[in-house]
């Protein structure tokens, strides 16, 4: 039996496992941990992007989706969808099949002193200059980053932090 080297333990590694084994008070059996399904994991992060996506429309004039479930509404004849980021560094995606139904793309992004900055960009400078996602395991959808954004579109307005602390799950 091999002993660890440079450990103050002179107990063979399958020993220790055996002991933390014993000591723990319940038994693991697989697949019955507390692993949370990837629907409930992503559920507050969805709810503060819709309901960021709904004060952007009200602020800036968007009818919005009369489904609260979609981030999608009109504004001055053009369809868009409103996508949120939790800083300006990560990409918003858009799924392909909306690509087909909408107009324009607003972006928001929070920034780091607080408030957010919102982004028009039409959906066609999406598709041109966006990545599309591969994969068996990933949902069809382009991702467009905020430096590329803020070179193809344009700034719509800003929210304060107040407007979204507001939007913030509890």
């Amino acid at each position: 039996m091999a002993l660890k080297k440079n450990s103050r333990s002179t107990v063979a590694p399958t020993q220790n496992r055996a002991k933390v084994a014993a000591a723990r008070s319940t038994a693991r059996v697989a697949g019955r941990g507390k692993r949370v399904s990837d629907t409930d994991k992503n559920t507050a992060p969805s709810q503060w992007g819709r309901r960021l996506a709904r004060l952007v429309g009200e602020k800036c004039g968007v009818t919005m989706s009369e489904n609260f479930s979609k981030n999608e509404g009109t504004y001055r004849g053009k369809d868009i969808v409103i996508k949120c980021a939790k800083s300006p560094m990560p990409p918003v995606a858009v799924l392909i099949d909306m690509l087909e139904r909408i107009d324009q793309l607003w972006a928001v992004y929070l920034m780091p002193e607080g408030g957010a900055e919102i982004w028009a960009v039409d959906i066609d400078k999406v598709r041109q200059h966006g990545y599309f996602t591969r994969g068996p395991k990933v949902q069809k959808r382009v991702e467009i980053y905020r430096r590329k954004i803020i070179q193809l579109g344009t700034l719509v307005g800003t929210l304060t932090e107040a407007e979204v602390d507001s939007c913030n799950i509890p």
